[in-house]
């Protein structure tokens, strides 16, 4: 785990056994992961990490000894329908409504949380691509269990996914978070 203040570069070389992930362990875009073990490699490339305010590390969201009663050692909760960790820094986006309203051009109709979007499920625990998970017209969407740490939302139009069949493509809108409900081109 960082330690406030440590450099990215001191950080890889004493913390790490390489110095980045290998190419082959992120998406087409080559900036999304999606092998295992990146999250520290997703955090140190976010704009969270040093944001103009503060250098973030992973002990601003999580717990390091593993004491909070939330899942994944996170200090507050994400999920409880107020998103009470996110907006702990993100005042401003507590209305989830306007705030998709204001960056999609439409209020979210239903109840949603900040890392539905900002931090879909990219990444495999082990070896594979995680599973499909196939909708009722016959497409297909990624369906993995780790979160990205990036904290972006990226979309269709991201030059990685444009034109990509969606089964080749980063997950990202073709993922269970935005899949399931949303057809992925219109997204």
């Amino acid at each position: 785990m960082l330690i406030p203040g440590i450099s990215r570069n001191e950080y890889l070389i004493n913390h790490t056994t390489r110095e980045d992930a290998a190419q082959t362990d992120f998406w087409p875009d080559k900036v999304h992961s999606k092998s295992h073990h990146q999250q520290g490699t997703d955090f140190i490339r976010s704009k969270k990490y040093i944001n103009g305010k503060q250098l973030m590390t992973c002990s601003n969201c999580h717990d390091p000894h593993g004491m909070a009663e939330v899942k994944h050692q996170l200090r507050q909760a994400v999920r409880d329908g107020k998103n009470t960790l996110c907006v702990g820094c993100h005042q401003e986006t507590a209305d989830v409504k306007a705030h998709t309203a204001a960056k999609i051009g439409m209020p979210h109709a239903m109840q949603i949380n900040c890392v539905d979007c900002h931090n879909p499920k990219t990444m495999q625990t082990g070896a594979g691509l995680g599973k499909g998970l196939a909708r009722k017209d016959g497409k297909n969407y990624w369906v993995n269990d780790i979160t990205s740490h990036l904290f972006d939302v990226p979309r269709k139009n991201n030059s990685a996914v444009k034109g990509v069949e969606p089964a080749r493509a980063m997950p990202i809108p073709y993922t269970a978070a935005c899949g399931t409900c949303h057809n992925a081109e219109g997204l």
